[in-house]
């Protein structure tokens, strides 16, 4: 499973404070936004907001993959759960065997999915907690040598 989005366009308005990203993937366009905190107008980054808006686009993106997997995965249950409590049925048949894989194969990449996106949630408070750390960081020193 790979994950392909390409950045379309990528803005930040510096009068709102909000960043916009729109990235090209095999669903079509997806367009998310990061909003600038009204206490850190004084530190805004466009680059930062942009990367946070792609990381949300990423998110979507992998959100809306779940439920289209999902959609895909629940006709597909239904028809194994029918065919394996027919008498006639045979679990090494190759057609049962093709549904089974085609069953893993979604469940599987629905898991993925959901952990893609735990793991890039975390990220992005990550990033967005680092940063408040680095400004503190740098206020620090800047207020250090204005005090020498």
């Amino acid at each position: 499973m790979k994950i392909q989005m390409k950045t379309i366009e990528s803005e930040y308005n510096e009068k709102t404070g909000v960043s916009k990203v729109t990235v090209a993937t095999d669903l079509g366009l997806i367009t998310a936004y990061a909003y600038l905190h009204p206490d850190d107008r004084d530190i805004a980054s466009s680059f930062a907001g942009c990367r946070y808006a792609e990381m949300r686009a990423g998110i979507k993106y992998m959100k809306e993959k779940v439920k289209i997997s999902k959609y895909q995965l629940e006709p597909l249950k239904r028809i194994y759960n029918d065919l394996s409590q027919k008498k006639y049925y045979n679990k090494n048949n190759n057609g049962a065997k093709m549904l089974e894989k085609e069953i893993y194969k979604l469940e599987d990449g629905i898991e993925t999915y959901k952990t893609n996106i735990k793991t890039l949630n975390e990220r992005l408070q990550k990033a967005i907690n680092s940063r408040d750390d680095m400004i503190k960081y740098i206020k620090n020193i800047v207020d250090k040598q204005g005090n020498k």
